[in-house]
């Protein structure tokens, strides 16, 4: 940021518009679909139709785009410790190998471990909660302690209080999925 003074309010127009978005979704879906709609919301989008494929699609390409940002700064630390004294080009070319390994590792584990999608449904309420809302707020709160006034406190205290209770439900939820699937196939 250029200016961190202005953290909180950036902070609240993000979350602020990200819920916006979230619950219009969640509304015009609920009202598009009914009752009826599946867990899953691309089963409950109607077939041929070129948006439905676009939506697929969209859902498909999200996680791999998100992998590649999670594994990124191992590649980088990868690179830094073994191919320091390479030619860019050479670099390059490895550290683009390197990444490929990696998510091909992802691949296998995913299709080798039982329950993958599980595990990380159960990971990844409490990661991205916990990335999103709850770390941002107590560093925040950690950094500017003798300059916060009491309503920013405030608001970063109910921000960490509604993470956590969003990562601990999240959490209860997967493991509910996860102990199901496992009852229900064993």
């Amino acid at each position: 940021m250029k200016d961190p003074s202005k953290f909180t309010k950036v902070s609240i127009v993000s979350f602020t518009c990200v819920t916006l978005l979230y619950a219009s979704l969640g509304f015009m879906g609920a009202k598009l679909f009914g009752p009826e709609v599946n867990s899953q919301i691309t089963l409950s989008m109607p077939r041929g139709i070129v948006f439905t494929k676009i939506a697929l699609w969209a859902t498909v390409l999200t996680p791999m785009t998100k992998y590649a940002l999670e594994f990124a700064p191992i590649a980088i630390e990868l690179e830094h410790r073994f191919l320091y004294t390479m030619k860019s080009r050479t670099k390059m070319m490895i550290r683009g190998t390197i990444g490929s390994i990696l998510l091909l590792l992802i691949l296998v584990i995913a299709l080798s471990v039982p329950y993958f999608q599980y595990v990380l449904g159960l990971t990844g309420s409490l990661v991205s909660v916990a990335i999103i809302l709850i770390f941002p707020s107590v560093f925040y709160i950690k950094i500017f302690w003798n300059q916060i006034s009491k309503p920013v406190l405030a608001l970063n205290v109910f921000l960490i209080t509604i993470g956590s209770f969003l990562a601990i439900s999240g959490t209860i939820s997967s493991m509910k999925l996860l102990v199901e699937n496992f009852v229900r196939l064993h």
